[in-house]
């Protein structure tokens, strides 16, 4: 009897913990391991432009700047969850030249920025009419990416 109590109290204290952590952001992806955390060297979304509300749906890259660079080898990416629901993993971040940006973007708050973007899966449509969030994310770490970067809304 103390056996099946003892394992239902654990149940019941863990299914509490499972609840706590997401409270605080129901968008937010599920996630297996410790929070992600957030961007690092002041990372900063420049296109689609934070909070825009006409954002491009057919988009296939977000383009960033970091005050610094990333390491050469990152996982760095961002999950991507639209107000339907629908989600997904962008590719790892890959350095640019500011000349690759879209026009009209956002820009850098620091001097000397570095550039990176990272893709969108080509098979996945973003619709039309959506607000659309990025979280912070390490692929292949088994965090939780609950750090929002930014936000924007399509056409």
């Amino acid at each position: 009897m103390k056996h099946s109590i003892g394992v239902l109290l654990a149940f019941l204290t863990a299914g509490s913990l499972l609840t706590a952590c997401n409270s605080g952001t129901p968008s937010a992806p599920p996630g297996t391991g410790s929070n992600c955390g957030g961007p690092p060297n002041q990372l900063e979304v420049l296109f689609p432009i934070p909070n825009s509300r006409r954002a491009p749906g057919n988009l296939a890259n977000v383009y960033v700047s970091t005050n610094g660079q990333l390491p050469s080898n990152n996982s760095y990416n961002f999950f991507l969850v639209q107000a339907n629901g629908s989600s997904t993993g962008t590719s790892p971040f890959f350095g640019i030249s500011k000349s690759q940006i879209p026009t009209p973007h956002a820009n850098p708050t620091y001097p000397n920025p570095i550039y990176y973007a990272t893709s969108i899966p080509s098979s996945y449509i973003i619709g039309p009419s959506q607000s659309v969030s990025l979280y912070w994310n390490i692929f292949g770490s088994g965090c939780a990416p609950h750090f929002l970067v930014s936000s924007f809304r399509t056409m």
